[in-house]
Order: C-alpha cells, then sequence, then structure tokens
C-alpha cells in the first residue's frame, strides 16, 4: 500500500511517501516539498499537496492510495499599524509625510496640485506637479520646461518613481523634488501642497514649523491642532510634502476604530502594544484587525525594536506605533481533508497532532534517543511536546520576518533575505563597510541601486534595503527582532 504523509506548514509543504505492509517496515520512495498554497489549514492548501502527489505520481508512476495528516493550527501573521502618523492623513486636514533620501533641488513651495496633462491654458498661479509611475522623466522634464514658458508657475513637484535628480536636471532652474512617493498618482488634484528639500545634512525647517505651515497651506485656527501634529511628524527629515485634503464630515478617520481583544469570559479590551500579551488561550476572539477572528487559541504581538545607537531612526518608528501581531486559530483540518479528497483519489485523513507528529519524526533521528521534550521551532508557531502534554504557541520565524520588513519598509520576501543574511553599507562601487565594522573590497562593481545603501550579502549578490541605516544599528535590529 503506498501511503503519503503530507506536513502542512506555515511557509512549507512537506510530503513523504512510502509503500507499507502489514508487520513491515515503510520503504520510503520519494520526498519533496514545497511553498504553502494558502493559509495552513484552510482549502486553498489542498492546491499545493495535490502537486506534491503528483510529482509523486510522475516519479513512481503510481498515486499514492491515501494520504495522511496532522490536525492542524493556523496561524496568521502581519503588521498592524496603531495610529500611524507618518504617510496618514491627520485629522482629514493634512497628509504628512517624509519623502525619499535622494530628493532633487533645495528650497519650500506651495501650491494647488496639477496633473502634468493639466498643464494647459490659462496658466494658473503657484502649482505643484505629482509625475506619476509611467510618465518618462525626459518628458516630465519636457512638460515642465514648456509649461514654464508658457507662463506656469511651478512650485515643486512630487515624482512616484526614484527619478527627482533626473527630473530636476532637466528643468532649467532649481525646483524642490521628492520623489518615491508611492501614491502619487492619487494625491487630490486641487488640493493645496507643500514641498521641501533641505540642504544635504540639513532637515526640513518650514514644514516642521506649525506656524509657517499653516501659512502655506491657509490653515484656519480651528486647524491649528493639525497643523501641530502634521509639523512634528517631519521632524529630521530632509524632504518632505504635506497635502491638505478635505475634512470627513464627522471629522474621524476610519482607521481611529481601535483593536479590540475579547477575553474568554467575554469581556473586551483595547489592545495596547505597550502591555505583555495574555497567556495562551486568554483571548478568544479579536476584533478590528483587517477584519475580525474568532476561535483564537493564542495571540502575541510584539512592537518594533528601536535602535538606541540611530536617534532619529527611533523617533520615526515611535511615531509610527507599528506592532507585528501573530494569531493562532483553532484547526480547519476538516476542509482541507475534503478538498484533498476532491482533488485526489484514495482520499485524506487526519491521524495525529502536529506536536505528536513532530515527536514521531524528532525519534528517527540516528542517534536521538528518548528526548525528555521535543521543540519544533516553525514559521508560524513553536511546538514544544513533553512527558504529560504539548503546547503550541504563536510567534515564531514569520512574526520575526514581519518585525523585519517592517522596520525596513520592505515587503516580506525582503524581510526574509535581510532576516537570514548579514548586510554590508556599499560606501565606493568596490567597497564595503560591514556589521562589525570592518571593510572589504568588491571583485567586481556594485550595481548602481547598491551604491550608498544598506544592502544584504546574499552570496554573491548586493541587494539594497530601502532603511536609511548603518550595518551596526541593523544588526543590532534584527538580533532584537
Amino acid at each position: 500500500m503506498l501511503v503519503a504523509g503530507v506536513d502542512v506548514g506555515n511557509s512549507t509543504t512537506e510530503i513523504a511517501v512510502a509503500r507499507v505492509e502489514p508487520g513491515g517496515e515503510p520503504d520510503w520512495l520519494f520526498v519533496a516539498r514545497r511553498a504553502t498554497t494558502g493559509t495552513k489549514g484552510s482549502a486553498a492548501c489542498a492546491a499545493g499537496v495535490a502537486d506534491l502527489l503528483a510529482r509523486a505520481d510522475r516519479r513512481l508512476g503510481e498515486r499514492p492510495h491515501i494520504t495522511l495528516l496532522a490536525e492542524l493550527h493556523p496561524v496568521e501573521t502581519g503588521l498592524l499599524e496603531l495610529g500611524l502618523i507618518e504617510e496618514l492623513a491627520l485629522e482629514r486636514t493634512a497628509i504628512a509625510r517624509p519623502a525619499s533620501e535622494t530628493p532633487s533641488g533645495s528650497g519650500v513651495g506651495a501650491g494647488r496640485l496639477v496633473r502634468l496633462q493639466d498643464l494647459l491654458e490659462p496658466a494658473e498661479p503657484e502649482t505643484v506637479i505629482p509625475i506619476v509611475e509611467d510618465t518618462d522623466f525626459e518628458a516630465a522634464g519636457a512638460a515642465l520646461r514648456d509649461a514654464r514658458s508658457r507662463g506656469w508657475t511651478i512650485a515643486g513637484a512630487i515624482v512616484q518613481k526614484d527619478d527627482a535628480v533626473l527630473v530636476g536636471n532637466r528643468f532649467d532652474r532649481s525646483l524642490p523634488i521628492v520623489d518615491e512617493v508611492a501614491d502619487a498618482s492619487e494625491l487630490p488634484a486641487g488640493a493645496l501642497a507643500a514641498v521641501e528639500v533641505a540642504e544635504p545634512g540639513s532637515n526640513v525647517e518650514t514644514l516642521s514649523d506649525p506656524l509657517r505651515l499653516g501659512v502655506l497651506l491657509g490653515f484656519g485656527p480651528e486647524e491649528a491642532r493639525a497643523a501641530r501634529t502634521a509639523a512634528r511628524a517631519l521632524a529630521d527629515c530632509r524632504a518632505a510634502i504635506v497635502v491638505r485634503t478635505p475634512r470627513s464630515p464627522d471629522g474621524r478617520r476610519p482607521d481611529d476604530a481601535p483593536v479590540v481583544l475579547v477575553a474568554a469570559d467575554g469581556t473586551e479590551r483595547a489592545l495596547d502594544e505597550r502591555a505583555q500579551p495574555p497567556p495562551p488561550g486568554a483571548v478568544a476572539a479579536i476584533r478590528g484587525a483587517a477584519g475580525d477572528r474568532n476561535g483564537l487559541l493564542d495571540l502575541i504581538w510584539r512592537a518594533l525594536p528601536t535602535p538606541a545607537d540611530d536617534p532619529t531612526f527611533a523617533r520615526r518608528l515611535a511615531r509610527r506605533r507599528a506592532i507585528a501581531l501573530a494569531l493562532l486559530a483553532r484547526g480547519e483540518s476538516a476542509g482541507l481533508v475534503d478538498a484533498i479528497g476532491e482533488l485526489c483519489a484514495g482520499g485524506a485523513r487526519v491521524i495525529a497532532r502536529e506536536s505528536e507528529a513532530a515527536v514521531l519524526g524528532a525519534s528517527t533521528t540516528p542517534g536521538a534517543g528518548h528526548a525528555p521534550f521535543v521543540l519544533d521551532l516553525g514559521g508560524g508557531t513553536v511546538d514544544l511536546h513533553r512527558e504529560g502534554g504539548a503546547v503550541s504557541t504563536a510567534g515564531a520565524g514569520d512574526l520575526v520576518t514581519r518585525i523585519c520588513a517592517g522596520l525596513l519598509g520592505s515587503d516580506f520576501a525582503l524581510g526574509e533575505r535581510a532576516k537570514r543574511h548579514r548586510s554590508a553599507r556599499v560606501e565606493t562601487p568596490f567597497t564595503l563597510h560591514h556589521e562589525d565594522g570592518s571593510r572589504s573590497f568588491l571583485g567586481a562593481p556594485a550595481t548602481p541601486e547598491a551604491l550608498a545603501r544598506l544592502s544584504v550579502l546574499d552570496g554573491r549578490a548586493l541587494i539594497p534595503l530601502p532603511a536609511p541605516l548603518a550595518p551596526e544599528v541593523w544588526r543590532g535590529l534584527r538580533r532584537a527582532a
């Protein structure tokens, strides 16, 4: 009888196929792994299992007669922003945003937001121009020069791509231009905007001053608090933008709703990122964290660590109030078993708990003997099995990756690489400044994208990271995570 044992994890799904006869030892024939499809334990995982079973069929010439699974505990891991100040509407009267590390020009400008294609007659007074991603820098520079020759007053520009210097070099006078503004195409046309770029080594002065910011954007006395909050969010930035947006009818932000924890006894309280997470089993549900989640077994959160030796970056992180959150839910194996049964001949059965399967697997390691306990460190959970019981807790490798990605402002894949590998700063095309303070030479010049950037050393590849951190600072943050 051909039997497939499948381990569906939060990150990867593994399969082992053996021929098992009554009273005999299993004859292992095939092993493989792949990335898990969908959330662990959900019916979407069946697609990944079916792919592995198809691989076994191609290798062995026959399909397994039955698929065996362990009871699954799905884990959801993510980054949750609590009252984000940067890159957020402040009381629906302003958007304050630190901008890129490579702006162009210097000075401050304010005016109405006018799209590049709308620079037609008649010319308007002071304008700020958003330049969207699909606009080439040559075309953008030519359009700005043409508009100025027809009487338009260009006070500044906001570029979606990393093209500020290229656009600035094609304009006929110095202009404050900020780039790498991801949602430049979504800024409201006609709204008042202010742009400031400071000299290298300096910080913005006008936009970080509530009085001068209020004058630039025409804030009234009732909006003084918005000006103060926006200005405070831009301290320590070399380049920044502030956009005044219409006030909502009730004056509230949709993200003002707190994240609510529902205890096992039915009581509710707001999540406080400064408090210690409750013990396993104390929280039965969570409300407001990108939807509601019931049937929780464990809940854990960790605030992003702050570097003691980089106060500027620490202040930016403190203003974000972001946490990495992991939720361990009750098993949902029934849906996965049914889905596998529909896709694969022979069907599937759940025969053990994950912790029990981990013990049985560990006992097959040559020389392991009978261990007093088995610790399974996974992507989503940490499982501990010892005599008398077992426990699974949320928050493992994926939680660390989310923290790393949150610190860097990157996606999950880049956060995973930054977690696993050493980093260095590319000081010149041929020299690296490493985490331990040492320096080394490169055999070939670094790519322009990595120059003067913190980069991950993944084999021979240099992968630039978006955060403006020294390698020593990043090493401390990674270890803290």
